[in-house]
C-alpha cells in the first residue's frame, strides 16, 4: 500500500498491463527500498454526469410567456368580388354573338380582297357540283308534288289553264329558293360545322395561327363567299328543271298541255320574280356558312361535342333560312299579291279568248 505521503487516497483496483494498456500510473512508496519499483496498474472509476435532454411537449406554451414565439398577425378578410365577375352569358348567346362578329369579319376581308382564291374554288366545286345532284331531284319532286295539287283543284274550278301561272310564281319565289337552301344546309351547313369543330378541339386552328395564317381567312371566308355564289346558281337550275317536271306530269297525267303551261308561266313571271330568288338565295347561303362556321369555331368537348355543334348548325340554319324568308318576302311582296291575281285573272281571260 502507498504510504500517505504519496498523494490523495483514491480508491484503487491493480489490473494487468495486458488488461488496458492506455491507462497506466506509476508510484514510488516512500518506505520501499530505492532499486525496488512497483509498477501499479489503475482504472479511475469515474462518476458518470448526465446531461441534460431536452423534452417535447404537447401542449401549447402560455401566449403570455415572454419567451414563447409572436403569433403570425390574422389575415384580412378577402373582399367581395365585383357583381357578374363569376357570370358567363348562355351559350347560345355566346355563339349568337361569335356569329355577328364573324360576318362582320368576313365582310371586311370580301371588301378589303383577302380572300384565299384556291380555298375558295375549292368550296366553291363543294357546294356547286357537290350539291346540285340533291338539289335538283329534291326540286323535281317537290314541283310534282304541287302540279297534284294545283292541277286537281284548278282542274275542278275551270282554271286549267293558269295552273302554269301559279306554279311558275311559286316556284321562282319561294320553293326553288327555301328547298335548295334546306339542302344546302343538311348537305353543306353540317359538314362545315363538323370539320371547322374538329379542327377546333384537336388545336389545328391554333397551329395556323402559330404558322402565321389566320383561320378566318383560310377557313371561314372561302366557306362563305362560296355558298352567296353558289346558292343562287342552284336555285336557278332547281326553278328550271321543277317547272319542267311539272309541265311534264300535267301533260302526261292530268292532260294539260306542256304549250299551255309554258305560256302562262311565261305571262305570269317578272325578272323582279327571278331576281328577288336570287337575293333571297344569297341570303340563305350567308345565313349558313356564317352559323356553321361559327358553331364549328366554337366547339369544344371533344367527338361529343362535335356532334352537338353539327345538330346545332343545321338547326339554327333552318330556323335563320325561315326567318329571312318572310322577311324578305314582306319586304319583297307585300303589296304584290294583288298584282299577281289580277296578272293570272288577265292570263285567263286571254288564254279563254284565244
Amino acid at each position: 500500500m502507498p504510504s500517505a505521503g504519496a498523494g490523495a487516497a483514491f480508491l484503487l483496483r491493480p489490473i494487468s498491463a495486458t488488461t488496458h494498456p492506455l491507462i497506466s500510473l506509476s508510484c514510488t512508496g516512500a518506505g520501499d527500498s530505492a532499486n525496488h519499483k512497483s509498477h501499479l496498474l489503475f482504472r479511475l472509476h469515474h462518476s458518470r454526469r448526465r446531461l441534460p435532454v431536452p423534452r417535447l411537449s404537447l401542449t401549447p406554451a402560455p401566449t403570455g410567456s415572454n419567451n414563447s414565439p409572436p403569433s403570425p398577425p390574422l389575415a384580412s378578410p378577402e373582399p367581395p368580388p365585383p357583381p357578374f365577375s363569376r357570370w358567363s352569358p348562355p351559350r347560345a348567346i355566346w355563339r349568337g354573338l361569335s356569329a355577328l362578329l364573324l360576318a362582320g369579319q368576313v365582310f371586311h376581308r370580301v371588301l378589303t380582297g383577302r380572300v384565299h382564291r384556291r380555298n375558295l374554288l375549292a368550296q366553291l366545286r363543294r357546294v356547286g357540283p357537290g350539291s346540285a345532284g340533291v338539289s335538283l331531284l329534291t326540286a323535281a319532286f317537290v314541283g310534282m308534288a304541287f302540279t297534284i295539287q294545283f292541277v286537281r283543284e284548278f282542274t275542278r274550278l275551270g282554271l286549267h289553264r293558269s295552273v302554269g301561272g301559279v306554279l311558275a310564281l311559286a316556284l321562282s319565289r319561294e320553293l326553288s329558293p327555301v328547298v335548295t337552301a334546306v339542302v344546302a344546309a343538311g348537305r353543306v351547313g353540317s359538314a362545315f360545322a363538323a370539320e371547322l369543330g374538329t379542327m377546333q378541339v384537336s388545336e389545328q386552328t391554333d397551329t395556323l395561327r402559330v404558322l402565321g395564317a389566320q383561320p378566318v381567312d383560310y377557313l371561314v371566308v372561302p366557306r362563305v363567299v362560296a355558298c352567296v355564289l353558289a346558292l343562287p346558281v342552284l336555285t336557278l337550275m332547281s326553278f328550271a328543271l321543277g317547272l319542267a317536271s311539272s309541265a311534264f306530269l300535267a301533260d302526261s297525267i292530268f292532260g294539260v298541255s306542256t304549250s299551255i303551261i309554258l305560256e302562262s308561266a311565261r305571262r305570269a313571271l317578272r325578272p323582279w320574280d327571278l331576281i328577288s330568288s336570287l337575293l333571297k338565295s344569297q341570303v340563305f347561303g350567308a345565313i349558313i356558312a356564317v352559323v356553321s362556321c361559327a358553331w364549328g369555331v366554337t366547339t369544344h368537348g371533344g367527338a361529343k361535342g362535335v356532334g352537338e355543334s353539327t345538330t346545332s348548325a343545321v338547326v339554327v340554319s333552318l330556323v335563320g333560312i325561315f326567318v329571312a324568308d318572310f322577311a324578305l318576302s314582306c319586304l319583297f311582296f307585300q303589296g304584290a299579291g294583288t298584282l299577281s291575281a289580277r296578272r293570272i285573272g288577265k292570263i285567263s281571260e286571254h288564254v279563254r279568248s284565244g
